[in-house]
């Protein structure tokens, strides 16, 4: 990501096969989705780092035949940021993408993220 935050701690994707459900950078998809969110809370929000604290826990589901149609994928972070006014924050929290249907028309990939702590720096 050019011009983005820095990044830190990630798996590389080639060394991840299982999340090419997310596309071919899950790192940048996964970053693009973070900070879009924490922008609808507060429009000012600059982030300025993300670390992966270790690789995803990754859960898979099978159809009778074998195949994978559902897959979840948790990443353990901790966010950098300024808030709107200026205040810096560490976040950690844990960002999960839920796949289901995988594989067949009716796809769909949601996420969502829970935060365990949030400290003023």
């Amino acid at each position: 990501m050019t011009g983005g935050p820095e990044l830190y701690g990630f798996p590389p994707p080639a060394t991840l096969p299982d999340l090419r459900w997310l596309g071919p950078d899950y790192v940048s998809v996964l970053v693009h989705d973070l900070i879009r969110g924490l922008m609808r809370q507060d429009a000012g929000t600059r982030v300025m780092g993300v670390r992966c604290d270790g690789g995803p826990e990754l859960k898979a589901a099978v159809d009778p035949a074998g195949v994978i149609r559902a897959h979840d994928a948790c990443f353990p972070l901790q966010v950098f940021l300024q808030d709107g006014t200026g205040r810096p924050w560490r976040l950690r929290g844990r960002w999960t993408y839920c796949g289901r249907g995988l594989g067949t028309p009716g796809a769909s990939v949601t996420h969502s993220w829970r935060l365990l702590s949030a400290d003023g720096v």
